[in-house]
């Protein structure tokens, strides 16, 4: 593999180099801020909290390499802060919210992880403009949001905002191609700004489950 193949997916990008995709590079400050707050929330809590934010900050400078330098290597570390990110959280949401053991819920992030391997290998990767590698995890995300509805109360709320603002990000990440004829910056940066509220919400809904699990 060439790591330093250059790659242009996005409506934004119109040639090489750092500075042709600045809407997208800039919206990724939202990833950090998401971080910063998480950190606030999880700050004298547990490491599972503190870890959360790093990776979300992860998320964002990884992202930002990719839609700066738009090279290989750039695009496989964007992907890999994002598989971080998903299959952390759900080992500790499985561990806070649901009950399971470290080792049950890494079975089980385990096999989340091969049916979304399987997903993307088996559908054609070109479906949805690249989308269709976030169809699991939305798919998982919606589920445990109506599950929670009916056994978690007050504490689901976070994770219905975080499926709607999910599937609106996903949408908007779908058409950034097909909208280049009419706005020439397309609609990824809308992508990273909504997922990083996505993200923010995520937390605070580990945090609540975490809050009243210490208080019992």
């Amino acid at each position: 593999m060439n790591w330093n193949r250059e790659i242009d997916l996005y409506c934004e990008r119109t040639g090489p180099g750092l500075f042709e995709e600045p809407l997208n590079a800039l919206s990724n400050l939202g990833f950090v801020l998401a971080a910063w707050l998480v950190w606030r929330k999880g700050r004298g809590r547990t490491w599972d909290m503190r870890v959360l934010a790093c990776l979300i900050a992860l998320v964002g400078i990884s992202s930002l390499s990719f839609h700066t330098f738009a090279m290989q290597w750039a695009a496989a570390l964007d992907t890999a802060a994002i598989a971080l990110f998903i299959w952390f959280f759900l080992q500790r949401l499985l561990v806070r919210a649901v009950g399971f053991g470290n080792i049950s819920a890494l079975l089980m992030v385990m096999s989340y992880a091969v049916t979304a391997y399987m997903v993307e290998r088996y559908f054609n990767a070109e479906w949805l403009n690249g989308s269709i590698a976030y169809v699991p995890p939305l798919a998982v995300l919606g589920g445990v949001s109506v599950s929670f509805v009916a056994t978690k109360g007050a504490l689901a709320a976070p994770f219905i905002i975080a499926t709607i603002l999910f599937g609106l990000s996903l949408a908007l990440r779908t058409i950034d191609l097909a909208v280049c004829h009419v706005f020439h910056e397309g609609t990824h940066f809308l992508w990273h700004l909504l997922n990083a509220a996505v993200l923010y919400a995520l937390g605070i809904g580990l945090a609540g489950f975490i809050s009243r699990r210490s208080r019992h």
